[in-house]
């Protein structure tokens, strides 16, 4: 997984193909090592490879560049999401078009600004870690109550048979109290996206206080017969 972070953006839009997917314009590099990698980044590029085996077979190592301008806007849109999805890349003016997923991106121990940033080259079966995002918290009573969103899971891998990948998924917690589970069979998956995890397997709780969990009929019932038989027996006096 990547750690991302944010970064200014700056620099000319990219370019969003007839295919929906969004193009990135890379470079060929001739040399690799650390001082040619500070001359690239001085002029305002990302040194990375192109690598792995791609759906026509291809799987050759190519050293490129991208523009740095290019990632951060592409970063500001999408934030983290930006490692589930599929790009189109081309190698030089006249280079053919791969289809890439983002992967291994470093960034400045300091300043945060990224340094590098790796293209593996997209085919059906990869797997990608899409995170979740939770709808109508406003609708929740455990949260307005002062509950709050307990994550066991922050992304779902998943494993994908397509490049139309959403860059969230979505966890409607409208109506749920405090204590309440939210497995991974109560998301939709979209077609050609299948989890890795057990249906059964809790992603998120709502979380608080034990005194805000709402209390069953019967426990309610069994408190008021209580209180009932406790006022007799203070008011019951026996006189000799």
């Amino acid at each position: 997984m990547m750690l991302l972070k944010r970064v200014q953006a700056r620099g000319p839009l990219l370019a969003r193909q007839a295919s929906n997917l969004t193009f990135l314009q890379l470079q060929p590099r001739l040399k690799d090592g650390s001082r040619d990698s500070r001359r690239l980044r001085r002029e305002g590029q990302l040194p990375g490879i192109l690598y792995g085996e791609g759906s026509d077979g291809e799987k050759s190592k190519v050293l490129v560049s991208l523009a740095q301008t290019d990632f951060e806007r592409e970063y500001r849109k999408l934030r983290t999401s930006m490692a589930n999805q599929v790009y189109e890349v081309a190698v030089g003016d006249d280079g053919a078009k791969t289809k890439v997923l983002l992967r291994d991106i470093t960034l400045h121990p300091v300043t945060d600004v990224p340094l590098t940033v790796n293209f593996l080259r997209f085919k059906p079966g990869r797997t990608v870690y899409i995170p979740l995002d939770f709808l109508n918290q406003e609708s929740s009573p455990g949260l307005k109550r002062g509950g709050y969103i307990n994550n066991v899971r922050h992304d779902i891998p998943c494993t994908v048979n397509t490049d139309e990948i959403p860059t969230t998924l979505d966890v409607d917690v409208n109506g749920m109290h405090v204590g309440a589970r939210i497995y991974l069979e109560n998301i939709t998956f979209p077609e050609n996206v299948v989890p890795q995890i057990a249906p059964r397997a809790v992603v998120a709780t709502i979380a608080g206080k034990r005194g805000l969990i709402p209390k069953t009929e019967e426990e309610v019932v069994e408190e008021v017969v209580e209180e009932e038989v406790e006022e007799e027996e203070e008011e019951y006096q026996p006189v000799f």
